[in-house]
């Protein structure tokens, strides 16, 4: 199949930008998503985008998790909602100088994340979760470059066991990734990077820090409510159409 979108890129159409480029599950799908700080895109410019992914030879689009406020243009030009998560926030101006949060279990070190991990956290995230819902190595530097900072912290347990990417705009700060290989689940380590993100949040003075998870997700949700998240009123949905 022929395409002349092939790779992550940035397509820019009068003021609007988005990014596009294979959905890496399934090639056949475009996923697109718009850069950071962008505004809602205009009904004429996600059209534009449209007709471009149709010509790369697409059979159908995936967005990245949209705002409510976000989703009017994407609902006008035929998308459907694919799936729900809830976002849950932190309140960090409670705690902000609490160190209690949780730590490391024993033999298992958090440390920052060198370039040689990339690989082996792609490894970890695609053992930890479905086939579909799996980060490549263009949807991981997104997850890095989604913020002006960010905090990339790896669980080592002679080898990479989990890891985390945390991001900070403003007073804002936002959990992008956080994934256990299987194997080393239930021993406290996605807690201790949850832990880790906090702290690193509250030095900067953040007044929260976001994450969200799908819906149904249940163990997810009891742990970040354990540890101080509360849910938001907003939920995120990445919607889809087909382009045919």
């Amino acid at each position: 199949m022929h395409r002349t979108v092939n790779a992550r890129q940035t397509l820019i159409v009068g003021r609007d930008r988005f990014r596009i480029g294979p959905w890496h599950a399934d090639h056949a799908i475009a996923y697109l998503s718009l850069p950071p700080e962008s505004p809602r895109p205009t009904d004429a410019g996600l059209g534009a985008c449209i007709e471009r992914i149709a010509r790369g030879g697409y059979r159908s689009i995936i967005t990245s998790a949209l705002h409510p406020d976000e989703a009017g243009p994407f609902l006008r030009h035929g998308f459907e909602e694919f799936d729900r998560l809830r976002v849950l926030a932190h309140p960090l101006r409670e705690r902000a100088a609490d160190a209690n949060w949780s730590r490391p279990p024993a033999g298992v070190r958090l440390r920052r994340a060198r370039r040689s991990d990339r690989d082996a956290a792609l490894e970890v995230d695609h053992r930890a979760f479905p086939e579909f819902w799996r980060l490549d190595r263009d949807a991981m530097d997104d997850a890095e470059t989604a913020t002006p900072a960010r905090r990339f912290r790896v669980a080592d347990a002679e080898g990479v066991v989990a890891y985390a990417i945390t991001g900070r705009s403003g007073a804002q700060a936002f959990l992008q990734r956080l994934a256990t290989d299987p194997s080393h689940s239930g021993r406290g380590i996605a807690g201790a990077l949850i832990g880790d993100a906090l702290r690193w949040a509250a030095r900067h003075r953040c007044r929260r820090l976001l994450v969200n998870t799908q819906q149904d997700n249940h163990r997810a949700l009891a742990l970040y409510e354990r540890l101080g998240f509360q849910l938001t009123p907003s939920d995120l949905v990445v919607l889809s159409r087909q382009v045919t």
